[in-house]
């Protein structure tokens, strides 16, 4: 399989025909500030969508969701599915203005498949070797790995100099479009052209600002005002305030975001999947959608939504609204009364607090009381996210090019399974998926994949909301993806 400068070739030509943009400055509302800049330990879904202008990678995600050249432009892999041969794009410079070599990209990523260094090292148990060999970088795996190309396309793969290790958490150093020029946390990000960035025709716009605005009210009330001229994320309680301006723009597309009430299957009473059936069998997806989305989202019933194409399976009959059903299971786990447990909202989410809330009014109704506890998102993170200290939670789950790297945080042992969700069965078909390389078998096990994790009631899944992006109309190229990122290379104002 071999990849050539045709894509290459094609965008550069595209973005040649593009409007020429101006020069001016441009502000945009994003609700939280980044977790951590650095690679290899940055965990937040925030700093991702920021950090897709600051680093790059070998390759890049498309808002197709193909894979194309980044640093690389082009590649080849072996008939065995182990042995990747990627070649450099020349000329390419880090912000610190060194030009870029194979010995970075050999450092970065021999850094980010060490697991005593890098917590991400858990997707890249596969590698082998990875060396240099002139403007070439040669990745060896020890076995065929379906998504492994997938997984160079994410921020842990980003290339950044070596010199620059010790600052990257708060001082990033990267090839991408755009500087870090300013960071002042809690208030805002600046964000300045990259002049030796090796595609001249980008980045379209100088300076952007970037202004951390937790309030959805205060972030509406800056668009209307003029104070910001984008916001990526509307959130849906807002749609009405803007979607009749004449002056703004709105483009709504599906978000590829699993958004759930995650279950912590190893506590009490959700150790019993009785409980976690009728926890599914009492809330009403669509009333969610329509109270907290305000319409704007698909029902879901497993951790991959529509906007996965073939990989998806709908299962949202597995589960139809039903309270009886839910008391019955209830009282068969020996719950007959009912029980009380905590759910924690993350305080800067409203569409994940104002779903909790909804789903609390339902679980009344089968004599489940929950305890709301809102909470700031860092705390979020350590609690629930990295120490798994919780009973029940509203998230949102970003999406992937690949479904084994949405997927794969259900196997038992990772870290990222914050349901503590445990299945032998699950864990053999992950290897299996990993392996396969015909498409269509690949396809049939992520389904499986799918299918068990709604019958087991990992977790209740609730929907892919739409992702609402609000704009001055004077504002063009905007581009929406199937991952969680903000392309503002692209972006620019028409005079």
């Amino acid at each position: 399989m071999r990849k050539t400068l045709i894509s290459l070739l094609i965008i550069t030509l595209l973005a040649g025909c593009a409007t020429t943009p101006s020069t001016d400055e441009l502000a945009v509302a994003i609700p939280t500030d980044p977790d951590n800049f650095h690679p290899h330990q940055s965990v937040a879904a925030a700093t991702g969508e920021i950090a897709f202008n600051i680093f790059e990678g070998l390759v890049k995600a498309a808002p197709d969701g193909s894979i194309i050249p980044a640093l690389a432009t082009e590649w080849e892999i072996s008939p065995d599915g182990r042995i990747y041969t990627f070649i450099l794009r020349e000329g390419v410079k880090f912000h610190n203005g060194r030009e870029m070599t194979a010995e970075d990209v050999v450092y970065c990523l021999t850094r980010l498949a060490d697991p005593e260094i890098s917590p991400k090292s858990r997707d890249y148990t596969d590698v082998e070797s990875i060396d240099a060999e002139g403007n070439k970088v040669i990745i060896t795996l020890t076995k065929s790995n379906a998504v492994f190309l997938a997984l160079l396309t994410e921020l842990g793969a980003a290339i950044y100099p070596k010199e620059a290790e010790d600052q990257l958490s708060n001082q990033p150093l990267g090839t991408g479009p755009y500087i870090l020029e300013d960071w002042e946390p809690n208030n805002s990000l600046t964000l300045k052209k990259f002049q030796d960035y090796w595609n001249p025709q980008l980045p379209k716009i100088d300076k952007v600002t970037l202004k951390i605005i937790p309030e959805p009210t205060t972030m509406v009330n800056n668009l209307l005002t003029g104070h910001v001229d984008l916001v990526p994320r509307l959130e849906p309680d807002y749609l009405h305030q803007v979607e009749n301006n004449p002056d703004l723009q709105i483009i709504d597309s599906p978000m590829n975001l699993v958004q759930l009430m995650a279950i912590n299957n190893s506590v009490p009473p959700f150790d019993d999947i009785r409980v976690r059936k009728a926890l599914n069998y009492a809330v009403n997806r669509e009333e969610i959608i329509l109270g907290a989305g305000w319409g704007k989202g698909t029902a879901i019933g497993s951790n991959l939504t529509p906007a996965m194409g073939a990989w998806y399976k709908d299962l949202t009959g597995k589960y139809t609204y039903n309270p009886k059903k839910a008391r019955e299971l209830l009282a068969e786990a020996g719950y007959p009364q009912g029980f009380s447990a905590t759910l924690h909202l993350p305080a800067p989410y409203p569409l994940h607090r104002n779903a909790g809330e909804i789903i609390a009014n339902q679980l009344e109704d089968v004599g489940i009381k929950l305890k709301i506890e809102v909470i700031d998102w860092g705390t979020w993170i350590e609690q629930v996210n990295t120490n798994r200290d919780y009973q029940l939670t509203v998230v949102g789950f970003t999406g992937r090019i690949d479904p084994h790297t949405m997927l794969n945080r259900y196997q038992s042992q990772s870290g990222r399974n914050i349901s503590y969700f445990n299945n032998p069965e699950y864990d053999r078909l992950l290897v299996q998926g990993l392996e396969e390389t015909d498409h269509a078998a690949r396809v049939e096990i992520y389904q499986q994949l799918q299918t068990i994790l709604a019958e087991e009631a990992s977790n209740v899944y609730l929907m892919d909301p739409s992702q609402i992006a609000v704009m001055g109309k004077d504002i063009k190229g905007w581009a929406n993806y199937p991952v969680y990122v903000l392309d503002l290379a692209q972006l620019y104002k028409s005079k």
